[in-house]
C-alpha cells in the first residue's frame, strides 16, 4: 500500500480515455468517461440464436462495444498495454451480474494460441476469469480449453468467414477432460462479436459432458 502511494505521487493516475485525473481512487476512468459506457441490452436477438443451438445455456455481456469510446480504450489497455487489473475489475462486475441461483463450478477463459501468448505474454481473458472467481467462487480453470491451431485476427472477416476460421480450432485439454462431466461452467472473453469463437468453445465443453455453459464478456459488438 505504501509503495502504491509513492507511485501515485510520482506518477499520478489519469483516466485512460481522456487523461484527466479520475475522481475516484484506483479508477481507470474519470466520471465523465465512465458515464459514456453503454450497458449492453441482453435481450438482444443474439442470445436466442446462440442458446437455440444447444451448446449455450445462458449469456451476459456488460457493455456495448462502441469504437473510439471509453469501452474500446479500456479493452485496448487490458489487451495490449498490460493493464491486467482492468480485467480483474471487469470480471468482478460480470460475476455480480451472473445468476446467483446457479452454483458455478469453473470459470474458463477463451484460450489464445501459444504463438499469440509468446507475442503478448498473457491472455486478457485470464484476468477477467480471476475477477469472476472473486465474486462467484467458481474455480478458475485456465488450461481447460486449448486452441489447437493459429487462426489469426478475425477483425476484417464477416460472420461466415469467422465461423470457418475458428471451426475446430478449440478442444478440451486431455489432462483435464475428466473435470468436465456434469459441471456448470462460465466461459469468458473480453469481446463477443459474431460469437463464432465462443460458440466453438462452448461446443467443445458440451461435447465433453458439461451440464451448463454460461458465456459472458466484458463487451459485445452488436454490429448494429
Amino acid at each position: 500500500m505504501f509503495f502504491r502511494e509513492i507511485v501515485n505521487f510520482v506518477l499520478p493516475p489519469v483516466c485512460i480515455s481522456c487523461e484527466n485525473p479520475p475522481e475516484k481512487p484506483n479508477s481507470f476512468l474519470c466520471n465523465a468517461c465512465s458515464g459514456k459506457l453503454v450497458l449492453f441490452n441482453n435481450s438482444h436477438p443474439w442470445r436466442d440464436l446462440y442458446i437455440s443451438g444447444g451448446n449455450i445455456d445462458g449469456s451476459f455481456s456488460l457493455y456495448k462495444f462502441i469504437k473510439d469510446t471509453p469501452i474500446q480504450h479500456l479493452l485496448h489497455s487490458l489487451k495490449y498495454e498490460k493493464m491486467k487489473s482492468i480485467g480483474n475489475e471487469l470480471g468482478r462486475e460480470l460475476g455480480k451480474n451472473l445468476p446467483a441461483e446457479i452454483k458455478f463450478d469453473y470459470a474458463v477463459p477463451v484460450p489464445l494460441h501459444k504463438a499469440k501468448i509468446r507475442e503478448r505474454t498473457y491472455n486478457q481473458s485470464d484476468y477477467i476469469c480471476r475477477g469472476i472467481n472473486e465474486t462467484t467462487g467458481a474455480e478458475m480453470m485456465q488450461n481447460l480449453l486449448i486452441r489447437t491451431r493459429y487462426t489469426g485476427s478475425q477483425t476484417k472477416l464477416n460472420k461466415t468467414e469467422r465461423e470457418e476460421n475458428v471451426r475446430g480450432a478449440f478442444a478440451v485439454n486431455k489432462k483435464f477432460k475428466h473435470f468436465i462431466p456434469g459441471k456448470r461452467i462460465i466461459l469468458a472473453d473480453d469481446v463477443i462479436t459474431t460469437g463464432s469463437t465462443i460458440l466453438e468453445c462452448a461446443r467443445a465443453l458440451k461435447e465433453n459432458g458439461a451440464d451448463y455453459v454460461m458465456v459472458c464478456s466484458a463487451a459485445y459488438d452488436a454490429l448494429d
